[in-house]
């Protein structure tokens, strides 16, 4: 007959045994798990899309329609309003120091063939407002959105300075007309509309 020492002996290193092998196996199950949730949020991270809300319209909680099948229709005038503004402050609004760093983002607001147009005369004159020291600042007072929506209307008062002198004070009146394009608005034209 075995002894009974040794049996317990053999059954603690058999439990020992198994109680290691219950713990690799949930240290692998473990490993694996965080592995899998790890790569799910970096998926995740890499692919939510990022929404930008313009202030005033976060400010006045209201929602605001853009459609996405490449169409302009139906899409919130408010919504068109809030991007001409935007657009024009980008080339209306500047001083010195940034006046080239302004003109470019609103280059790049441009469709491809208003800025293959356009990139050159308004950089050339980006330049020449920097190296004068031109300041100029647009005061809107009414913005107006066409029926269809392409097309948006500012009215305000323009502003300008060269050297600390104001050298110009207007109401003007500028429209800008969108264009869908790879799937974003873009401008499509800038004009100062002349008076009637």
């Amino acid at each position: 007959m075995s002894d009974p020492k040794q049996n317990n002996y053999l059954d603690s290193v058999a439990n020992a045994f198994k109680t290691a092998q219950a713990w690799k196996s949930a240290t692998y199950t473990l490993g694996v798990a965080v592995i899998f949730l790890v790569s799910a949020l970096i998926y995740q991270q890499r692919n939510t899309p990022v929404v930008l809300v313009p202030h005033d319209l976060a400010a006045s909680g209201t929602r605001v329609t853009v459609t996405t099948n490449g169409e302009i229709r139906g899409t919130s005038s408010e919504y068109m309003a809030n991007a001409a503004m935007s657009d024009a402050s980008l080339i209306l609004n500047f001083i010195p120091d940034n006046v080239v760093t302004q003109t470019t983002r609103f280059l790049n607001r441009l469709t491809e063939d208003l800025y293959g147009e356009q990139r050159e005369p308004l950089l050339a004159q980006a330049e020449d407002f920097k190296r004068r020291g031109v300041t100029q600042s647009f005061y809107p007072s009414e913005v107006k959105v066409s029926p269809d929506g392409k097309r948006v209307q500012i009215d305000g008062t323009q502003l300008r300075w060269v050297g600390g002198k104001e050298t110009l004070r207007a109401k003007l009146t500028y429209v800008i007309t969108y264009k869908v394009y790879k799937g974003y608005l873009h401008v499509a034209d800038l004009r100062q509309q002349q008076d009637k």
